[in-house]
């Protein structure tokens, strides 16, 4: 739809959560989180789950944007609720050696059916990262429900996840010992600060990991649903180091037809701040009786409990997807940012169809520290060649060049490239991202 044409049939707004003086959303947030549920299928709030909503909205900081319809027929929800929504707010993303950036988190993308190929999430989007860019972010990132909507934004698949199973009558023992205490917790202490605390642990030293909206929280703990209702069969333990009474991991979880035959473990939440603390929880969770199958939503693609179990055949891979994809708004801004594991030098020319971060740039790393410069393509001959949404897949570690390359995503002009490029990219641990927004 030409611009002209969208603005006559609608108008965008952009603006703030905010309260009545109840605490109860005010008409406008009302309205629009009565559109997002309504596109995501989801039930109609009661007044105590949407003041606590509206609260979490507020305490991350979100601001939102509505698509809304100027002329709305009589009777249509039209009058008051927005036709598309879109918010962003402020995430960081870790590097994993304790650093991170911040940025422009996209959440609660919905274009109602009765208005579909009108514009409408390319005129929110071109608005939201005109938005983050004079706001100073240099990626945007979101997690998605839909695989091939984001790409022709520039975003790019940056990381994988895996929903695994794992049974209990193979997989013990492991091959090697594990160590440390494993204690069973209520999920009330595991809330009242230890949690939060191996989070950020795990969040400090896990590239691609981002911190969690406020919604989220109670529903990792166990403590509430995702429809906030009460979450009264959720359990958790803890692992402790040998020696320590520190906590070093954690784990939430439910066992659902409870039976030697039937019965299925599912984990909640699994947050470990070492690597004998991801083996020990294992093994504490495959040696809970009345279930056959532990399964897990969010493993990461090289889980090292494959290797760990009797026998390797016990891991069943169930579904595997795309989860945090990452968008770069400012080349030279994101590549200084992160560290990198080898020095060298690659010159890149970016395409980008919305023009944010289009252009040539050559990287160079000294001591794992890079600094980029931007250079005349007519004068710089570039090592490689690629859209923004591949190198916005890359930018993690976790997506290979050479991958990209064979899949004729990148253009290696020069044939060793892609090869030099992945070796400074290479992340200090495997990426994996366990938060959703």
């Amino acid at each position: 739809m030409e611009k002209h044409a969208f603005d006559e049939r609608y108008e965008l707004r952009e603006f703030a959560p905010g309260t009545d003086d109840d605490g109860a959303p005010d008409a406008d947030t009302g309205a629009w989180m009565q559109a997002v549920g309504f596109g995501f299928h989801e039930p109609r709030p009661d007044d105590v789950t949407a003041a606590r909503m509206v609260s979490n909205f507020i305490a991350d900081g979100e601001t939102y944007l509505g698509v809304y319809v100027r002329r709305p027929l009589a009777g249509s929800v039209d009058a008051t609720w927005p036709v598309g929504t879109f918010a962003w707010l402020r995430k960081a993303l870790s590097w994993g050696d304790g650093t991170s950036i911040d940025t422009q988190a996209i959440a609660a993308v919905t274009v109602r059916a009765t208005e579909r190929r009108r514009g409408i999430l390319r005129r929110m989007m071109t608005h939201a990262l005109e938005r983050g860019v004079a706001e100073g972010y240099a990626v945007a990132s979101l997690t998605a429900s839909e695989g091939t909507i984001y790409r022709r934004f520039g975003f790019g698949s940056a990381i994988r996840e895996r929903a695994v199973s794992v049974r209990r009558d193979r997989a013990l023992p492991f091959l090697a010992p594990t160590s440390g205490t494993v204690a069973v917790v209520t999920p009330e202490w595991l809330a009242d600060g230890p949690g939060r605390a191996v989070f950020d642990r795990f969040n400090a030293r896990t590239p691609g990991s981002m911190v969690r909206n406020a919604a989220s929280w109670p529903v990792m703990f166990g403590l509430r649903n995702g429809d906030g209702g009460a979450a009264n069969d959720v359990r958790a333990a803890v692992h402790r180091p040998d020696d320590s009474d520190e906590v070093d991991g954690y784990v939430t979880w439910r066992v659902k037809a409870v039976s030697d035959a039937e019965g299925r473990l599912e984990i909640v939440d699994f947050v470990y701040a070492t690597d004998e603390a991801y083996l020990s929880l294992w093994e504490f969770l495959l040696s809970i009786d009345l279930n056959h199958v532990v399964k897990y939503g969010r493993s990461r693609l090289d889980d090292p409990i494959v290797a760990a179990l009797g026998d390797n055949r016990a891991y069943e891979v169930d579904h595997e997807e795309d989860h945090v994809w990452l968008r770069i708004l400012d080349v030279p801004a994101v590549l200084t940012s992160r560290p990198y594991a080898v020095d060298g030098s690659v010159t890149l020319t970016v395409t980008d169809a919305l023009g944010f971060a289009a252009g040539t740039y050559r990287l160079d790393v000294v001591a794992r520290r890079g600094t980029v410069t931007r250079v005349d393509a007519a004068t710089a001959a570039a090592d490689l060649e690629l859209d923004v949404a591949d190198l916005s897949a890359l930018l993690i570690g976790s997506v290979s060049p050479a991958t990209l390359a064979a899949a004729g995503l990148v253009r290696a002009v020069d044939p060793a490239a892609p090869a030099l490029l992945g070796a400074m990219l290479t992340p200090p641990r495997t990426p994996h991202g366990i938060t959703y927004f």
